[in-house]
């Protein structure tokens, strides 16, 4: 038998809280789309979901690797070393 402390009970229990509005976001997005469809003459595909063209691309990668020199630069101004260890 699994046994949760009381937070890791709260926690489990909020997370499934939040899957369960996620379910009913996606059930309402599906209604909506359902409806724009059956009253349209004709619909498209694009008419009811077009997927956002936000994603990985050449200007994003070298923002990104912009963004890594910079905070390797200001990590490389500290010393880390082990104290009184093995």
């Amino acid at each position: 038998m699994l046994a949760f402390t009381p937070r890791e009970y709260v926690l489990l229990m909020e997370a499934q809280q939040e899957r369960r509005y996620d379910e009913y976001e996606r059930d309402s997005h599906i209604a909506i789309m359902q409806e724009k469809a059956h009253r349209s003459k004709q619909p498209k595909a694009t008419d009811l979901f077009k997927r956002p063209e936000e994603g990985v691309t050449e200007e994003w990668i070298k923002q990104k690797a912009e963004q890594a020199k910079h905070a390797e630069e200001w990590l490389s101004q500290w010393k880390f070393s082990k104290k009184g260890g093995t």
